[in-house]
């Protein structure tokens, strides 16, 4: 599968809208980490100076991919961090994630949009043949 992720046009006109792919959950979600980060900033600007650790458990592994997301934006809101690359890694619905990024620097960095929230809005996370399909949806 060489596509990571790809934005999506004409879902919602005040959001956001993406498809990540992966050959299993560990790398669909990892890719769902680099396009909302791709959001609000040109991921290749940021650096690999801080590791933020996360760990989370949720009853279905959708549930777990939209907490992860929603952490990574609480990150950006409470810590000003950004992600460069989360390597994650899901067993029976926990998911531990070691993200590497920085926090940001209005001088340096290239902003996009601000992401908000993840919204529930055609919200989906399935197995195909070529491997695991995210849709998510961002209110910025």
């Amino acid at each position: 599968m060489k596509e990571k992720f790809k934005f999506l046009e004409n879902i919602s006109t005040a959001d956001a809208a993406f498809e990540a792919y992966g050959k299993n959950l560990n790398e669909v979600f990892s890719n769902a980490a680099r396009a909302l980060t791709s959001i609000m900033i040109d991921p290749t600007s940021l650096k690999a100076r801080i590791q933020k650790n996360i760990i989370l458990h949720e009853k279905t592994t959708e549930k777990l991919l939209f907490a992860f997301l929603e952490e990574l934006i609480f990150l950006k809101d409470a810590e000003q961090f950004l992600p460069k690359t989360c390597a994650v890694k899901i067993l029976n619905n926990k998911l531990t994630a070691t993200c590497t990024g920085e926090t940001i620097n209005y001088k340096r960095h290239k902003l996009g949009v601000d992401a908000k929230a993840v919204t529930y809005h055609k919200f989906e996370l399935k197995q195909e043949k070529k491997g695991w399909k995210a849709r998510v949806v961002v209110d910025i």
